[in-house]
């Protein structure tokens, strides 16, 4: 309709456009879509013609007819919504600004009612399918009670039900939060109190925790109440956790387990296979779901719902737990009536970062959700910390006995987040924590050295400090940690040596980052000194020293009675003075007169080759008829080499020799061939996993490779090697046993 006929309509005929109803909300925002529509035009047409407004404003002209025929999905919706223009800043003042922002406001409802509309029929068609199955099954089971008076479900009617429930439960998950619709006059609660909306939406809100009315109606909150209340309380303790991450994130297995040790609500035995059977359970009644990874054998990383992450959220506030999301606000660090801690973004910028703001004496857990800062966490344990009492029994500094965790370093296993500590002097006030069972400063940048006071922390459990790449030195007197049980320094490269006494932890069942260096052997602790660790279960190894044999790493495990994965990687190995290539300026420097200079360097050559010889005659005296054979500990189960110097495998390490073993990854190997002599037979060969990775001459057939060598073998990983031939691996190099 042209504008001119637009504006010579009566008023009245206006009004009785407008007047007209209809049970279909897009042909009335239409309506009000047009009018507003006129008035834009009415009013532009009043304005100069140098500050006419740019089609662009309100969204675009192309936004203006919208079919109502064709359905918007979720995603082309949510995409128009980012991309509107942002009003224009100097012309707020103009009389079509407010226009404008109805324009748009108008076309973002009608297609959310579309969408609405379009998805609502979806849904019902998806639900309609499980009809003819449920029946099906209904009338199986009705013949089953007519041949017999007990009726029960069989394995197989079992799955199916499974299925179908994850496929509802899925469904229901993603019912968008929209207010529920006052109760008619005669409708009864038995009919409205359980109905659930059929519209297939949002499958991520930000902060939908936040709407706690609303999300307390909801059947997702209804079933994640249940579910909760049916837990043991210690794995209520555990689901509620995942309250504390943001949405959405990849949660790790291990991280978890140190968490629920540290917290004191799992145990240290069994640990690890407990914490798999919660997650599992968890992952069954489709609280949690894994995240998948082809090359993974088993999923150790999880997420979670964002309805149920909502839900978990809501009820970890209401009962105490944790405090840290509030209704459209950013995440804040608050002390929550169970004395939780939680680190957020910015929290060094709260009044609450301030000792006197955050009396310490009753924390008991301090975790780093993301916050890059953390130095002052460590203040609210300082001497001088003014919080009323400041000793306990009598003693003249405080100790603060509540705190178990102190969690300042990176939960996630991604590099993303960088934190730093500005002053690590703070560490000091690591002495009065002294119940402290888990200290992480995973990821933490700057801190070079322990300071002395961690070994002060003599009910310390996990000690995680993978990833402090500036860390350079381990406290001397590490011995003290009396109940250190995990230990991790892995991707610490500045550590070229291990104190002497971390042989004397006898608790010790995990060590990560383990460093075999050209260290004086006398002021060092050595490989072999750890069979000292009689708990010990994994152990991972960069050697770093040029020399060091394969022979000698196997000997040195030998005694290893407990150990269950090993992992090795041949690092930064210094080539001996002999095999040092003198380049054409020092050779002239010799044959000019430097022959004095040569007997000196034959001299210092003779007498480390004696020192070598001398050390190595002490240490294989009593074995020298094992030297050529040693054995793999019968406990071992998982195998990792990395950077393999040799050219052959060890006849110890054949996979005939393999009868114990179930993974085996060899991880780069520029010199590696083969796995030794072809055998006649199929070997008794055990393991189940095999991960080759950047092997350029490693020489197999697939043939002889599954039939031969490893006739056990589910899993198959292959990256990088040409020579290994046929493999029907997948497009990224996986290959599983078909079930």
């Amino acid at each position: 309709m042209a504008a001119s006929a637009i504006s010579s309509q009566p008023l009245e005929q206006t009004q009785t456009q407008t007047q007209i109803k209809s049970d279909d909300p897009k042909i009335t925002i239409q309506q009000i879509l047009d009018i507003v529509n006129n008035l834009h035009t009415t009013v532009n047409k009043s304005q100069d013609a140098g500050a006419a407004i740019a089609s662009t404003r309100s969204a675009g002209p192309e936004l203006v007819h919208v079919s109502t025929t064709t359905p918007i999905s979720p995603r082309n919706a949510l995409e128009t919504a980012i991309s509107l223009p942002l009003p224009d800043k100097k012309s707020e003042g103009r009389e079509d600004h407010h226009i404008s922002m109805v324009q748009r406001n108008l076309r973002l409802l009608k297609e959310d009612v579309i969408k609405l509309q379009d998805l609502r029929s979806e849904v019902a068609e998806e639900v309609w399918k499980h009809i003819r199955p449920l029946q099906g099954l209904l009338d199986k089971v009705k013949k089953g009670e007519e041949k017999s008076s007990k009726t029960q479900l069989t394995n197989g009617m079992k799955k199916d039900l499974e299925v179908i429930n994850k496929k509802i439960f899925n469904l229901m998950c993603q019912v968008p939060l929209l207010p529920n619709k006052p109760k008619k006059r005669g409708v009864s609660d038995d009919h409205d109190g359980d109905k659930i909306n059929t519209c297939k939406g949002i499958v991520c809100l930000h902060g939908i925790h936040a709407t706690e009315e609303d999300l307390k109606k909801r059947a997702v909150y209804r079933y994640v109440l249940g579910e909760l209340e049916k837990l043991e309380d210690d794995k209520k303790i555990y689901l509620l956790t995942f309250a504390v991450f943001p949405e959405n994130q990849e949660v790790n297995r291990t991280m978890l387990m140190y968490w629920w040790i540290g917290e004191g609500v799992l145990p240290v035995v069994g640990a690890e296979c407990t914490v798999k059977r919660v997650l599992e359970e968890f992952m069954e009644k489709q609280l949690i779901e894994p995240v998948e990874n082809k090359r993974k054998v088993e999923a150790n990383s999880y997420k979670m719902n964002p309805f149920v992450h909502s839900s978990l959220v809501l009820m970890a506030k209401e009962i105490g737990l944790f405090d840290m999301y509030n209704h459209k606000t950013q995440p804040k660090m608050n002390k929550s009536i169970l004395y939780k801690v939680c680190l957020v973004e910015d929290s060094s910028s709260q009044q609450e970062a301030k000792a006197k703001k955050m009396p310490a004496l009753d924390i008991e857990t301090v975790f780093n959700v993301s916050e890059r800062f953390p130095d002052f966490a460590f203040k609210w344990f300082a001497e001088d910390q003014p919080s009323g009492k400041k000793t306990f029994g009598g003693l003249s500094k405080p100790v603060y006995k509540m705190l178990k965790v102190f969690y300042l370093g990176r939960w996630e296993r991604t590099a993303n987040r960088h934190i730093e500590v500005e002053n690590p002097e703070v560490m000091k006030y690591l002495k009065h924590m002294t119940k402290l069972k888990l200290l992480s400063f995973q990821g933490i940048s700057r801190i070079e050295r322990l300071d002395d006071a961690v070994c002060k922390l003599r009910e310390l459990i996990i000690l995680d400090l993978r990833a402090c790449y500036n860390l350079e030195k381990l406290p001397d007197k590490i011995d003290a940690l009396k109940a250190l049980i995990y230990l991790d320094i892995t991707d610490c490269y500045m550590i070229d040596r291990m104190p002497k006494r971390l042989s004397w932890l006898d608790n010790l069942e995990v060590l990560k980052g383990f460093v075999v260096s050209d260290a004086d052997e006398e002021t060092v602790c050595t490989l072999v000194e750890l069979r000292h660790l009689k708990k010990l279960r994994k152990l991972t190894i960069t050697i770093n020293k040029g020399g060091f044999t394969v022979l000698e790493l196997f000997m040195a495990i030998k005694d290893f009675k407990m150990l269950e994965k090993l992992k090795v990687a041949w690092g930064g190995i210094n080539k001996r003075p002999e095999d040092k290539k003198i380049d054409g300026e020092n050779k002239d420097k010799v044959v000019g007169g430097g022959k004095k200079q040569e007997q000196k360097d034959k001299a210092i050559i003779k007498k480390q080759e004696g020192l070598i010889k001398r050390t190595a005659s002490k240490f294989f005296a009593a074995k020298e008829k094992d030297l050529e054979k040693p054995e793999l500990p019968e406990t071992l189960k998982k195998l990792d080499l990395q950077c393999f110097p040799d050219a052959e495998l060890p006849e110890w390490l054949e996979p005939r020799k393999l009868v114990h073993l179930e993974k085996l990854y060899i991880k780069g190997g520029t010199k590696l061939t083969g796995f030794g002599v072809l055998p006649a037979n199929p070997t008794a060969c055990s393991v189940k996993v095999l991960r080759l990775k950047f092997l350029p001459k490693l020489t197999v057939e697939w043939r002889d490779l599954r039939k031969m060598y490893f006739p056990e073998l589910k899993f198959l990983e292959k990256y990088q090697c040409p020579q290994v031939s046929f493999c029907p691996c997948d497009g990224i190099g996986i290959w599983r046993k078909p079930e």
